[in-house]
C-alpha cells in the first residue's frame, strides 16, 4: 500500500493569505485551500478562534485534513469543532473559513511573521468568529444558559443591591460554579485569543452544540464584577475576561472616527501578562494587531525572547522620550539573570486594570484599561515630577544608560502579606528643616499616598482630602477605641503591618491616638467598605494595598511614598 503523500504548501506572497473550503465529510474530511490577494476584495469568510493544546504544551495531531489528495496532519483539537460544525448543518454549506493552524504554514518562519501582521484585517473583516471553547463538560451547559440569564438581568437594569440579593443566594451555587469552570478553560488564558475577541465585528462562544453572543458574555462578565461575595472576581478566570471585556470596549472606541483614544502595547502587555504562550515572543507579537502603536519594531522571529523585549523596550524610550516603560519591571519575573534589569518581561501572575503610576489615564504613551465612560481626563492632576522634560540615555548594548536624582535616603518600609515591617534608623531632623509636622499633616500625607492622591482607579480626578480623611479615620478607629463600626479585615491587616512605622520618630499608632483622642469625630455614618466602588477611600485602598501590594516608604526628611 502506497505511502499517503503529506501536503506541501505553495508559498504566498506578503500582501497574500490562504482561505479554507470544506467540500467532504466521510470517512474523511476533505478541504480545499486557495490562495487570495488582500489587494483584491476577498470572498466572505469566517474564522475561528480555538486553543492548539487541551491541558499542555505538546502539540497533537493525529488526524489529516485531505487537500488535493494530499495529507496534511491537523491539530486534534479541531476535530470535536468539525464534527460539530458538520451536525449543526454548518461544515459543507460553500463556506470559506481562516484557521491559523491550516492557513498559515506554521513551519516557514519568515510566512509566519509576515502572516501575523495581518492578523488585525482578518479578523476585524471576517463575516463571522467562532470561538471554540471546547467539548461539552458535565457543567457547561449549565454554565451556558447562566451566561444567557446573568446577560438577561444585566438588561433589566437591576439595581446592584437586589441583583446582589438574587445572584448570591444559595440556589446560585452550582452555576457559579459552572461558571467558573467555563472561564477556567483553556481557551480564555492564550494570548492569541485576546485579539481574536476584541476585532471581529460578529462573535459567537460554542462549547459543544450550545452557542452565546459576545455581548452576552460580556454583560454576564459585567454582572458577575458586581458580585463579589460569589467568590468568582477574584479567580484567574475572570479576570482574564474581565481584562478582555474592558480591551474590546476600548477597542470600539479606538475605531471610532474622531476619537482620540489609544490602545499602547505596552498596557496591553502588562494587561495580558498572565495569559499562557506556547512561546514568549507572543507576549508582545500575539497583541500587536489591537495596538494603536504605529512605531513598533517588525514582527522577526529569528530574534530571541530577550531580543525582542529588549527592542520594544528601546523603541519605546526612544520614541517618547520616557523612562516609563521601566517601571513595570517592579512587578514582573526576570526570565533569568542574565536578563537586562530595565526591560520587562511582560510576564506576571496577575493582570491589574491600572497595575503603576505610570498606566495613569493621562499618560497616553501607556493609559490603561479605564471603561469608556472614564475617558475624560484632567491633565492638571498627572503624575509628572520632572515636568515637561525629556529623559536623558543613551544605550550601550543592553545597558541603559540614564541621569537620574538622588531624592532622599528610605528610612522605613511598612509590612505587607509578603514583607515585614523594615526600620533604618531612628529619625532626627536636620539643621534647617524646621518644626516637623503634626498628626493631621503627616496622617493626611499618609492618607494621600494610600490612594495615590487619586480619586479614582483610572487616577483620573485628585482625591478629596477631607472626605478621604474622614473615611480613613473612621475605618481605623475601631482597632483603638470604642465605636459603632466594625474593623474591616484587610484595614486590620494593613494596621498590623504599620502601626509600628516610625514617621518623624513617632510611630504610626501613636499619631493615630493622638488624633482620635483629640476629638475627631468618628461616630458618622460608616464609610463605603465595597470595592466594587473605586472611587471611595477604600475602593483605592483595597486597589493599591490589596491588590497592587504596595508598601508605605518613609525617608530621613520625612517624605512618605508608595
Amino acid at each position: 500500500m502506497a505511502t499517503p503523500t503529506l501536503y506541501s504548501y505553495e508559498p504566498v506572497k506578503p500582501h497574500q493569505l490562504r482561505l479554507l473550503k470544506f467540500v467532504d465529510y466521510g470517512t474523511s474530511v476533505s478541504a480545499v485551500l486557495k490562495t487570495f490577494s488582500l489587494h483584491q476584495p476577498l470572498p466572505a469568510y469566517d474564522s475561528l478562534s480555538y486553543t492548539w493544546t487541551t491541558n499542555g504544551d505538546v502539540l497533537s495531531k493525529s488526524w489529516n485534513l485531505v487537500i488535493n489528495k494530499q495529507q496534511l496532519p491537523v491539530l486534534d483539537t479541531l476535530r470535536p469543532f468539525i464534527d460539530v460544525l458538520e451536525s449543526k448543518g454548518q461544515l459543507l454549506d460553500d463556506r470559506w473559513w481562516w484557521i491559523d493552524s491550516i492557513c498559515i504554514n506554521q513551519s516557514d518562519v519568515e510566512e509566519k511573521a509576515q502572516q501575523i501582521q495581518h492578523m488585525q484585517h482578518i479578523y476585524s473583516q471576517a463575516s463571522r468568529v467562532i470561538c471554540w471553547l471546547g467539548e461539552e463538560s458535565s457543567d457547561s451547559n449549565i454554565a451556558m444558559e447562566f451566561v444567557k440569564h446573568l446577560d438577561k438581568m444585566s438588561r433589566e437594569k437591576y439595581h446592584i443591591d437586589k441583583l446582589r440579593a438574587i445572584l448570591e443566594a444559595d440556589e446560585y451555587r452550582a452555576k457559579w460554579a459552572a461558571l467558573g469552570n467555563l472561564l477556567s478553560r483553556r481557551w480564555w488564558s492564550r494570548i492569541w485569543t485576546v485579539q481574536e475577541f476584541v476585532l471581529p465585528a460578529s462573535i459567537s462562544f460554542w462549547c459543544g452544540t450550545r452557542s452565546v453572543s459576545r455581548v452576552a458574555m460580556c454583560r454576564s462578565i459585567s454582572t458577575a464584577d458586581k458580585c463579589p461575595s460569589v467568590g468568582i472576581k477574584e479567580t484567574h478566570g475572570f479576570i482574564k475576561a474581565n481584562n478582555r471585556r474592558r480591551a474590546r470596549g476600548l477597542h470600539k472606541y479606538t475605531s471610532s472616527e474622531g476619537v482620540n483614544v489609544t490602545l499602547t502595547l505596552a498596557a496591553l502587555a502588562d494587561y495580558f501578562s498572565c495569559m499562557d504562550v506556547t512561546d514568549d515572543r507572543d507576549r508582545l507579537y500575539g497583541l500587536m494587531g489591537l495596538s494603536t502603536d504605529k512605531w513598533l519594531p517588525d514582527v522577526n522571529y529569528l530574534l530571541n525572547t530577550e531580543e525582542v523585549c529588549l527592542r520594544f523596550a528601546q523603541a519605546f524610550i526612544t520614541h517618547y522620550k520616557s523612562l516609563d516603560i521601566i517601571a513595570f519591571v517592579s512587578t514582573q519575573k526576570s526570565p533569568c539573570s542574565s536578563w537586562p534589569s530595565w526591560v520587562p518581561s511582560w510576564r506576571n501572575d496577575k493582570a491589574l486594570v491600572v497595575p503603576l503610576m505610570v498606566s495613569q489615564s493621562s499618560r497616553t504613551q501607556i493609559g490603561n484599561l479605564r471603561t469608556p465612560a472614564a475617558l475624560e481626563v484632567d491633565t492638571s492632576v498627572a503624575y509628572s515630577a520632572s515636568g515637561a522634560s525629556e529623559a536623558i540615555f543613551k544605550f550601550e548594548g543592553s545597558t541603559l544608560v540614564a541621569h537620574g536624582v538622588v531624592l532622599d535616603t528610605v528610612d522605613g518600609l511598612a509590612g505587607s502579606r509578603r514583607f515585614q515591617m523594615a526600620q533604618c534608623s531612628e529619625w532626627e531632623p536636620e539643621k534647617g528643616m524646621g518644626i516637623s509636622s503634626s498628626p493631621t499633616d503627616i496622617l493626611t500625607s499618609l492618607c494621600r499616598c494610600l490612594v495615590l492622591g487619586r480619586k479614582d482607579r483610572y487616577m483620573r480626578c485628585p482625591m478629596p482630602t477631607v472626605e478621604f480623611l474622614r473615611d480613613f479615620l473612621q475605618l481605623l478607629a475601631p482597632l483603638i477605641t470604642e465605636t459603632n463600626i466594625e474593623p474591616s479585615l484587610e484595614i486590620k491587616e494593613w494596621f498590623s503591618w504599620t502601626r509600628s512605622l516610625l514617621i518623624q520618630g513617632r510611630s504610626f499608632e501613636s499619631m493615630l491616638r493622638e488624633m482620635i483622642h483629640a476629638g475627631i469625630d468618628v461616630q458618622g455614618p460608616a464609610p463605603n467598605r465595597d470595592e466594587y466602588y473605586h472611587y471611595t477611600f477604600f475602593g483605592r485602598f483595597f486597589d493599591t494595598v490589596i491588590r497592587m501590594s504596595l508598601r508605605l516608604v518613609v525617608t530621613r526628611h520625612r517624605y512618605l511614598d508608595r
